[in-house]
C-alpha cells in the first residue's frame, strides 16, 4: 500500500517541481529583460540633457550710482559684477542681492575700454585725452568663522603713469609673459609698441616702436590668436591681416571683403581665441570667418552662417566658448554656436546700448539699458556644441583647411573648441570588429566542422575541451601579449608574417592533395587524426617563413617592407594596428564560434548523415548538402556571438593599437573604439559635462549596435530553423 501511495504521489510531486521550475525560469528572464532594459534607460537618462535645448530667462535690474556704463563684466565665480562709468567711476557690486561692494574714481573720463587679451579680469582703460593704463580686477576670498566673504578692488598692473597715445581711433593690448604689446590706429597710421620687460607692480620702459602707413583708413583693429597676427576692420567690412613678428615688425598676410553682396555689416566681433570673427550684416545674417592655412598663404574664409528674423546689432561673445549671443532689430536676445551651427533659443529682451556682457560660466548676461540701468539675464545653456550633425557629420573645425571627422575631448589650449565626432569611434569599432571576424571566422568554423565531423572521437574528446578553455583566458592577458610581444615581433619580420599568412594555408592545402595518393591501407588506421599529422606542417611553414623572410623581403619589398608599403602603396605603418588586432582578438573570439558551431553540427541527427550516404552522397557531399544546411541557424548564432563579442572588446583594442581616432581601412594602421574609448576618457572626465555625457552616449550607441545585430541574428537564425529545421 505505501508503495501505491508513493506510485501515486509521484505526478503531484512532478507537477509541484515542474511549476517551480517554471516560475524560476520566467523570473529569472524577466529579471534579465529587466536588467538590459533598466540599462538602457539609464544610459537615455544620462544622455538626454546633451539634446535638452537652452533657455533665456529674465533677471534682475541693478541701478548703481555710476555715469553711463562704457564697460561691463562678471567674475569668475559669476557673484561680482563690475561696471565702468563714462566719467572714470568704477562700481563692483553683489549680483544676487545687488548691494554695492566697492566704488572707486579713475579721476579722468573714459573713452573706451579693452580687455588685456588673453589676461582674465584685465582691462586697458583709454581715458578720453588719449591715455591708457592697465588694471586688474582682484576678489580675494575670506571667511569670518563660517561666512565666506569676497572682496573686490581694482588695481594698476603697472604703475599708476598712464601712456600716452594721443588721439587713436582705435586700440588692442596683447600681454604674454613679460611682453606687452599695444596696437593703436591714428588716421591710416598703424603703430605698435611692443615693451619686451613689462614687469608688473613697475614702470614700462621705453618701448620698441613699429609704425607704418595703410593703404586706407581702418576703424577697428584686434590682436589675433596669441599675438601673432593684426586684424584690422573698416566699418563698410575690408579686414585686413597684418603678422607680427618677434622683432615687432608689420607684414602684410592676406585682405579681403567680410560683407558678402556689398551688404552693410552690423557688427564684428572675435571668437574665444581669435582665430574666428563673427559678422553680422543687413540681411539678418550671422557669418563666422576663420583663417585658414591655404596653398598660397593665410586666408580669411567664410565657414558657416546663421540667418535671424531681424539683423544683428550687437554680438556678444561668450569668454571660454566658441559661443555668443546675437542681440537684434526687434529686440530679440538669440543664443547661437558655431560649432555644432545651432541656434539654440531666442528670448525678448530690452532694448540696450550695445554695452554687455556674458559672464565666463555662461549663465548670465548683462545688457546696459538706455537710462544706466543694467538688466541681467539668465542663461541655461549647458551642452551648446552638441547637435546630431557634430556627432555624425564632417565639422569644419578652427585651423584645419576643410571640414573632417574628429574625436579630440580635450586639448592643450583652450582657445579650441572640443571635438566630439562619433563617426571615426563607430568606424574603428566595424574596423576592428571586421579584421578579428575575418581572421576567426574561416578558422573557426572549419575547425568546428572537422572537429564533430571528421576527428577521431579521442582526439575529440582533448580538442574541445581544450578550445573551450582558451575562452576563459582574461582578455587583458591577450592584449598585454599582443601589445608588447607581437605588436614588436610583427613589425621586426613583416614579410615573413605575410609569407606565413599567404603560405600556411598553401601548405596544407598541398598536403591535403598528397595526402590523396597515399595507399588506402595507410590511410584507414589514420582516419580521424589528419588534424595531428598536420601539426608538423603548420610548425614547418611557421619556421621557414621566419627563415625565408629577410630573402623575400629583399627580393619582394627592397629590404625595408615597412618602406615599400608606404612609397608603392602609400600605406602607413604602425606598431600597433588592426592586423595586430584582428590576430590577437580572432584569437579570443574563435573559441566561442568554434564551441557554439561544433555543438551545432554534432548535433546535427545521424539518421540523416546515414540516409545521405546510403542514397550514394560521399562524406563531403553530406557535409555540405546535410550537415551544414541543419546546423545551419546554430553556425549563424555562433558567428554573431562572435561578432557582439569582438564590437564590445575593450582591452585588447586598448593595448593592441595605436588608440587613435582615424578613419582609415588600412590595416597596418590603428584605431580607437567605442568600448576602447569609454575604458580611457570616462574614468577623466567631468561628471556631467558634454564630454562625460557623450561617453555614455557612445555607450548607448555601442548598446544599440549589439541589440540591432543581436535581433538581426534572430531573426535570420529563426527563418534558418524554419526552412532547414524539417530535413
Amino acid at each position: 500500500m505505501q508503495a501505491k501511495a508513493e506510485l501515486h504521489a509521484m505526478p503531484g510531486r512532478r507537477r509541484w517541481v515542474n511549476s517551480i521550475t517554471q516560475y524560476v525560469v520566467a523570473l529569472g528572464g524577466g529579471a534579465v529583460i529587466a536588467a538590459i532594459a533598466l540599462i538602457f534607460f539609464y544610459l537615455l537618462w544620462v544622455v538626454m540633457p546633451i539634446f535638452g535645448g537652452a533657455s533665456i530667462e529674465t533677471g534682475k535690474v541693478y541701478e548703481l550710482e555710476l555715469s553711463p556704463p562704457v564697460y561691463l563684466d562678471v567674475n569668475e565665480s559669476d557673484e561680482i559684477g563690475l561696471a565702468f562709468g563714462a566719467g572714470g567711476d568704477v562700481a563692483f557690486w553683489n549680483l544676487a542681492e545687488g548691494d554695492t561692494r566697492a566704488t572707486l574714481n579713475l579721476d579722468r573720463s573714459i573713452s573706451d575700454i579693452k580687455p588685456v587679451y588673453p589676461r582674465s579680469a584685465a582691462y586697458a582703460v583709454l581715458s578720453s585725452d588719449g591715455e591708457l593704463n592697465l588694471f586688474e580686477a582682484r576678489y580675494p576670498i575670506s571667511f569670518v568663522g563660517d561666512e565666506r566673504r569676497i572682496g573686490a578692488s581694482l588695481t594698476p598692473i603697472y604703475s599708476d603713469e598712464w601712456i600716452d597715445l594721443g588721439k587713436v581711433r582705435d586700440f588692442d593690448v596683447h600681454l604674454s609673459g613679460s611682453r606687452l604689446s599695444i596696437a593703436h590706429l591714428n588716421g591710416r597710421t598703424l603703430t605698435l609698441d611692443i615693451y619686451r620687460d613689462a614687469e608688473p607692480e613697475f614702470e614700462l620702459e621705453i618701448p620698441r616702436s613699429r609704425s607704418i602707413e595703410l593703404d586706407k583708413a581702418y576703424d577697428r583693429l584686434l590682436f589675433g590668436p596669441r599675438g601673432q597676427w593684426l586684424y584690422l576692420l573698416t566699418d563698410a567690412g575690408d579686414v585686413a591681416i597684418y603678422e607680427v613678428t618677434r622683432a615687432g615688425s608689420l607684414n602684410p598676410l592676406h585682405q579681403r571683403q567680410l560683407a558678402q553682396e556689398a551688404t552693410p555689416l552690423t557688427a564684428v566681433e572675435p571668437l574665444l581665441g581669435r582665430y574666428s570673427l563673427i559678422a553680422a550684416d543687413a540681411n539678418n545674417r550671422i557669418t563666422q570667418w576663420f583663417v585658414v592655412q591655404g596653398e598660397f598663404g593665410l586666408t580669411l574664409e567664410p565657414v558657416r552662417s546663421f540667418e535671424l528674423d531681424a539683423s544683428a546689432e550687437w554680438l556678444v561673445p561668450e569668454p571660454r566658448r566658441k559661443g555668443f549671443a546675437a542681440l537684434d532689430a526687434d529686440g530679440q536676445a538669440h543664443l547661437l554656436y558655431t560649432t555644432s551651427r545651432r541656434i539654440l533659443t531666442s528670448h525678448p529682451v530690452a532694448a540696450g546700448t550695445g554695452v554687455n556682457a556674458i559672464s565666463p560660466r555662461s549663465d548670465l548676461m548683462l545688457i546696459t539699458l538706455p537710462d544706466g540701468r543694467i538688466a541681467s539675464y539668465h542663461l541655461k545653456n549647458e551642452h551648446p556644441d552638441i547637435s546630431l550633425s557634430a556627432l555624425w557629420s564632417r565639422v569644419w573645425y578652427e585651423g584645419y583647411p576643410e571640414p573632417v571627422y574628429s574625436w579630440q575631448s580635450s586639448s592643450a589650449d583652450n582657445d579650441f573648441e572640443a571635438k566630439f565626432s562619433l563617426t571615426p569611434l563607430l568606424f574603428g569599432t566595424l574596423k576592428a570588429a571586421f579584421y578579428a571576424m575575418l581572421f576567426a571566422v574561416p578558422i573557426a568554423i572549419m575547425g568546428a566542422l572537422y572537429t564533430a565531423y571528421f576527428m577521431a572521437p579521442v582526439m575529440r574528446r582533448i580538442v574541445k575541451p581544450g578550445i573551450e578553455i582558451m575562452a576563459a583566458l582574461p582578455t587583458v592577458i591577450l592584449g598585454f601579449l599582443a601589445g608588447l610581444w607581437l605588436a614588436p615581433l610583427v613589425e621586426a619580420n613583416l614579410a615573413a608574417v605575410i609569407t606565413i599568412l599567404l603560405a600556411l594555408p598553401a601548405a596544407i592545402i598541398l598536403m591535403s592533395l598528397a595526402w590523396q595518393w597515399v595507399p588506402d591501407r595507410l590511410r584507414a588506421p589514420l582516419d580521424g587524426w589528419y588534424g595531428l599529422l598536420v601539426v608538423p606542417v603548420i610548425i614547418l611553414a611557421v619556421i621557414s617563413a621566419f627563415s625565408l623572410g629577410p630573402t623575400l623581403e629583399d627580393a619582394f619589398f627592397g629590404g625595408d617592407s615597412r618602406n615599400w608599403f608606404l612609397t608603392v602603396m602609400g600605406l602607413d605603418y604602425d606598431q600597433r594596428n588592426a592586423l595586430i588586432v584582428g590576430l590577437a582578438m580572432g584569437l579570443a573570439v574563435i573559441p566561442t564560434i568554434f564551441s557554439i558551431a561544433e555543438d551545432a553540427i554534432y548535433g546535427v541527427p545521424t539518421h540523416l548523415i546515414n540516409g545521405s550516404l546510403a542514397l550514394g552522397a560521399t562524406r563531403w557531399q553530406t557535409l555540405i548538402r546535410v550537415v551544414v544546411l541543419t546546423a545551419s541557424p546554430g553556425i549563424f548564432s555562433a558567428v554573431m556571438i562572435g561578432l557582439g563579442r569582438a564590437v564590445g572588446e575593450t582591452m585588447i583594442v586598448l593595448m593592441a593599437t595605436g588608440n587613435t581616432p582615424v578613419l582609415d581601412l588600412n590595416i597596418f594602421q590603428g584605431m580607437r573604439t567605442f568600448a576602447a574609448n569609454i575604458a580611457v576618457e570616462l574614468p577623466e572626465s567631468e561628471v556631467d559635462s558634454s564630454h562625460y555625457r557623450i561617453l555614455f552616449l557612445t555607450a548607448l550607441v555601442l548598446f544599440m549596435i549589439t541589440f540591432v545585430f543581436n535581433t538581426v541574428a534572430e531573426v535570420v537564425r529563426q527563418r534558418l530553423r524554419s526552412r532547414y529545421g524539417s530535413l
